[in-house]
């Protein structure tokens, strides 16, 4: 039942002009290598694949021409410090009141966690890619180079579902894409430690999953806490791009969230002080590591590397 749920609604997004590419069953993680470019609106192939296994549905931003605006809940313990701002949505709702506009009705899904995905078509000759919390607190967004989860896809027994009168896409307004692609003023170097809760969810991350899964998120906890605790200006930017080309191959194998990935090494960047003289340099080199990693994808061996004595 639920893979002819899932089919349905794969191949309602491909009718819709949507490109689409499954996720592992029950996860968020994409299930094919090199998903963007394979992620497909061909009804045959869509057929075939959600046929086999009731997978979860992946929609590409960026092929697909979209920009998805996550609107997130907040973690346990964390606030956003700015009256009557709860969540994403009324981070949203005082963003476009700032501006003295109004959030354009679209199409929209909600999340099983209580967020919502604003799903926005992207202008046409202005590039819009991915960013963690640059736009507000507990908004993130994905476009080229990212995804979104589809409608009918279950995480933690609980379904992704419509959240809208419409299943038309609106194009997104103009407000909202200068927020998007106009980053803030990051912080300056050494200008605090880490987030609790951000170190805490790097912890919990590493242990949820298989082995091979939890292998995969102690390698980003590993990338993010060496990233985080570079004082010094020199080497930085060099360390973000190899932490992300190491995230992103883990990121090709299906083992970790693309978006909890940037997420992570974005706040382990802003920890470090990268940025502080170029707002979009830790979006840059993000980008290039990841775009480098996920062609490259990385699994766990099979077999553990014997070695004769101590460590190396």
């Amino acid at each position: 039942m639920l893979r002819a749920t899932l089919l349905a609604s794969a191949l309602r997004y491909a009718e819709h002009g949507m490109y689409v590419h499954p996720l592992r069953v029950g996860a968020k993680e994409p299930l094919w290598g090199r998903w963007e470019e394979r992620a497909t609106r061909d009804p045959e192939l869509i057929r075939h694949t959600w046929s086999r296994a009731p997978f979860n549905i992946g929609v590409a931003c960026g092929r697909s021409r979209l920009v998805a605006v996550d609107l997130d809940v907040p973690h346990a313990n964390e606030t956003s410090g700015i009256p009557g701002v709860v969540d994403g949505w009324t981070m949203l709702e005082t963003l476009a009141a700032r501006a003295s506009k109004t959030i354009t009705p679209t199409f929209a899904v909600r999340t099983p966690s209580g967020g919502r995905h604003l799903i926005y078509r992207s202008p046409a000759h202005t590039p819009v890619r991915n960013s963690a919390r640059t736009v507000g607190w507990c908004i993130d967004t994905r476009a080229a180079g990212g995804y979104v989860v589809g409608i009918g896809s279950v995480v933690d027994g609980a379904t992704y579902v419509l959240d809208s009168s419409t299943t038309d896409v609106a194009v997104l307004p103009d407000w909202l894409l200068t927020l998007i692609t106009t980053s803030p003023m990051p912080p300056k170097a050494g200008g605090g430690p880490r987030q609790a809760e951000v170190v805490g969810r790097l912890r919990a991350l590493a242990r949820q999953g298989n082995r091979e899964q939890r292998w995969a998120a102690g390698i980003l906890r590993s990338e993010c806490d060496e990233l985080a605790a570079m004082t010094e200006p020199g080497g930085r930017n060099n360390r973000l791009n190899l932490a992300a080309y190491r995230a992103g191959q883990l990121v090709g194998a299906g083992l970790l969230d693309q978006a909890v990935a940037e997420e992570q090494l974005t706040e382990a960047a802003r920890a470090c002080g990268l940025g502080a003289d170029t707002p979009h340099e830790i979006e840059r080199t993000l980008r290039s590591g990841m775009t480098a990693g996920l062609s490259r994808p990385r699994r766990m061996a099979t077999a553990p590397v014997r070695r004769i004595g101590g460590a190396a």
